[in-house]
């Protein structure tokens, strides 16, 4: 991968995994390498918890909601309109 040719011990890298589904055993290791070395994971969905849960990946918490504001989500505190 060309993102982890750059990194070294203590990146701050993120790595968005909102979109993964599935992880084969080589893949699993790829992420438990990245995660020693410090990187960070975005997901919110079921398979992504679970998956940095059973692999004890560290989450980036305080990303996922400025993602969620770039994607035009509404954070929390911000009232929705009404649909018409």
């Amino acid at each position: 991968m060309r993102v982890t040719r750059d990194l070294c011990p203590r990146t701050t890298s993120v790595f968005d995994l909102e979109e993964v589904y599935h992880v084969d055993p080589l893949g699993e290791e790829t992420l438990l390498w990245l995660n020693r070395l410090g990187a960070r994971f975005i997901t919110n969905t079921a398979y992504g918890k679970y998956l940095c849960q059973r692999l004890h990946l560290h989450r980036a918490s305080a990303i996922k909601s400025a993602r969620k504001r770039r994607r035009g989500k509404a954070p929390p505190d911000t009232p929705v309109p009404p649909l018409k």
